[in-house]
C-alpha cells in the first residue's frame, strides 16, 4: 500500500480540484470551494505519508502544513520547513479562508460570491503547487 496510497490521495486531490474549476465555472461557489478545499487536504496528507509512512486525520490544511514542517524538520530538511513556515505566514488569512470553507461551504449560512471562490480557489492552488514543488525536491518527483 506504501506506494498506491499516497498516488491514490494525489490522484483525488488533482480530480477534485478539476472539479472545483468546473464548478466555478458552473456558477456552483459553495461546491467549487468544498472540493477546491479537499484538493489541497489530500495533496498534504499523500506528502505526509511520503514522509512519515503513516496515514493523517484531521481536515485543517494549515494544521497538515504545520505537520509537514515539523517532519521535515525532524527528518533533516531545514529548507522545506522553512518554505513552508514562510508559505504559512505569508498566507494565513487566506489559509485561515480555505480551512473554513472546508464547513462552510456546506453548513454555512452564506453562499459563496463568484469572487470569493475564485480567491480560494487560487489560494488550494498555490497550496498544492508548494507541495509539488517540495515533492520534487525531496523525492525527485511522483512516486
Amino acid at each position: 500500500m506504501s506506494g498506491n496510497y499516497p498516488n491514490l490521495l494525489k490522484r483525488r486531490a488533482e480530480s477534485m480540484m478539476k472539479l472545483a474549476k468546473r464548478l466555478l465555472e458552473e456558477e456552483e461557489y459553495d461546491l467549487a470551494v468544498h472540493n477546491a478545499e479537499y484538493a489541497a487536504q489530500l495533496y498534504a496528507k499523500s506528502l505526509l505519508y511520503r514522509l512519515s509512512g503513516e496515514e493523517w486525520r484531521g481536515h485543517s490544511v494549515r494544521t497538515l502544513l504545520g505537520a509537514l514542517a515539523l517532519l521535515a524538520e525532524e527528518a533533516e530538511l531545514g529548507e522545506v520547513a522553512e518554505q513552508v513556515v514562510d508559505f504559512s505566514r505569508r498566507n494565513r488569512r487566506a489559509l485561515a479562508e480555505l480551512d473554513e470553507a472546508h464547513t462552510r461551504s456546506i453548513y454555512g449560512v452564506f453562499e459563496y460570491s463568484g469572487d470569493q471562490a475564485s480567491a480560494i480557489l487560487e489560494v488550494a492552488k498555490s497550496v498544492v503547487e508548494l507541495l509539488k514543488g517540495i515533492e520534487e525536491r525531496v523525492f525527485g518527483g511522483a512516486e
